[in-house]
Parts: C-alpha cells; sequence; structure tokens
C-alpha cells in the first residue's frame, strides 16, 4: 500500500505519541507506588500516638514524593523529633530523604550521646562521607536542612538543634523561635569542623511545638504573586493554637490551598505541630 506524505506524517506521529505515552505512564507509576513505599518508611500514625497524645502532621509533597522528611523516636526519657529538607523535588529528593531517614535510626538509636546537636554532628560527617566521591569527580555535594528536638518527659527540658531550620514554640499566646545554625547538612563545607548548638530550655506547661520545611512560607500565592512568607505563618499559628491539633491540621492544609489557589506548588511541604 502506498501512503501519501501526509499520512506518513501522521502515522510517524502517532507512534511517537504512544511512545510517549507508555513512558509517561510507565514512570508515573513508578512514582506514585515509590509514594505508597516512602510513606511505609516516614513514622506511622502508632509511633506519634506512642510518644505524643496531641499532634499533627502536614504533608504535601511537590511531585509526587518529594524530599521533606520527618521522624519521631524515643531514647530513655527522651520524645525524639525532627523534619527535614533535602535538596531537589520528585525522585532525587525522595533518594536523599530516604538516607535521611536511615542515618536518623543509625545516630539516634544506635548511638550514644548527651547534647541533640551531636546527632548532627554525626549526620553531617556521614553525609560528606557519603557523597566524597561526587566531591571529587566535580559534582555538586546535596545537603539537606533539619530540625531536631529531644524532649525530656522528666525534667520537662527541651533539647533543640537545628541545620538551616529553626523551631517555634508558643505558649501563654508568646512565640518564641529557637534558631539553628546557618549551615546544612552536607554541602559545600567551608567550616574546619562543623558543631552544631544545642538549645536548652525547660518548657511550661501547655506549650505547643512546630518545625516545618521551608515549602509553606516559600510558596507563592495566585492573587498576590508573593511568598506566604515567614511572618504570615508565625501569625497564622499565634491564631490556631489553642485549637485541638487535628483541627490545626485541616486549617493549615486550607489556608495552604486557599493561599496557592491555582498556582503551581512551589516545593515540598512538611509541618509538624506538637502540643506538650
Amino acid at each position: 500500500m502506498n501512503y501519501t506524505e501526509e499520512e506518513i506524517t501522521y502515522t510517524e506521529l502517532h507512534t511517537e505519541y504512544v511512545k510517549l505515552y507508555k513512558n509517561n505512564k510507565g514512570l508515573l507509576d513508578s512514582m506514585h507506588y515509590a509514594a505508597f513505599v516512602q510513606q511505609g518508611i516516614l513514622p506511622q500514625e502508632r509511633h506519634f500516638k506512642r510518644l505524643f497524645s496531641d499532634y499533627f502532621i502536614m504533608y504535601k509533597p511537590q511531585s509526587i514524593i518529594g524530599g521533606d522528611l520527618y521522624w519521631v523516636g524515643q531514647k530513655g526519657n527522651l520524645k525524639i523529633f525532627a523534619v527535614g529538607d533535602c535538596t531537589g523535588h520528585g525522585i532525587s529528593g525522595a533518594m536523599l530523604s530516604v538516607l535521611a531517614l536511615s542515618f536518623l535510626n543509625y545516630i539516634v538509636l544506635g548511638k550514644d550521646f548527651t547534647l541533640i546537636g551531636e546527632v548532627l554532628d554525626e549526620m553531617d560527617k556521614k553525609w560528606i562521607e557519603t557523597f566524597q566521591q561526587g566531591i571529587e569527580l566535580g559534582y555538586n555535594n546535596d545537603w539537606m536542612e533539619i530540625g531536631i528536638g529531644a524532649y525530656n518527659t522528666e525534667t520537662r527540658e527541651l533539647q533543640y538543634a537545628g541545620a538551616f531550620s529553626k523551631l517555634t514554640y508558643i505558649v501563654e499566646d508568646e512565640l518564641v523561635e529557637l534558631v539553628g545554625n546557618k549551615y546544612p547538612i552536607g554541602g559545600w563545607q567551608l567550616e574546619k569542623e562543623r558543631k552544631f548548638k544545642t538549645h536548652q530550655i525547660i518548657l511550661p506547661k501547655n506549650t505547643t511545638l512546630y518545625l516545618s520545611s521551608d515549602g509553606f512560607k516559600d510558596q507563592f500565592g495566585y492573587k498576590t504573586g508573593k511568598r506566604y512568607g515567614s511572618r504570615r505563618l508565625k501569625d497564622f499559628l499565634k491564631q490556631i493554637v489553642k485549637l485541638p491539633m487535628s483541627n490545626q491540621k485541616i486549617i493549615a492544609e486550607k489556608e495552604f490551598i486557599s493561599w496557592k489557589s491555582i498556582e503551581e506548588q512551589t516545593d515540598d511541604v512538611c509541618l509538624m505541630g506538637i502540643k506538650l
């Protein structure tokens, strides 16, 4: 059978379209399954309930899977929690988040430490060792921003350390920020030896803690064209702090969706709230 030029062109285009469709479907199917696996690796509801009576996690990857992570664990009298943000989105970010979770399990549960900042010291060393070969070959050394807290149930002392991260706590309508070090886990290390500072404070009863990645505050609003911003987020948390945590999660998700509207999601989002 003889085909005209137009028919040949159409046939070729149709064939390429079918190939692209199948490849894209296969990729999306793989990412959705990877998201299922990632959710299985992250702490489950039972892990939170074992440690905290009132809490919430708002977790919204930008591209099905992502580089944000959250973690909880217990060691003796310490209830430990963390929120991290790895470089990248999608598959690359998710791979780094799994690495970070494995480091947290290994260091927090498997090693001795006095101050929670020592956990970040060790994590930083292991992260840099992991990517040392890439640095030697001239590749970028990926990094992670993370905040980690340890609450002593007997003394009510909170320890906090952060790598480009802040912990916010609110008590009696007063909002306080604990600011971590101004360098990440990994990345290009300019310092001779990194040491992460540990904040130590005694918390009164009915204190609410918040840890987050930068995805919420960096989200552009459709109506304004501006980022949500740190100030707006702090004001928002002060407005909802007295509500049960389950309600806070619902309101926070509605606030994010309303602000974003039809604007594309800028980054992965993770917001953790814990009431002590």
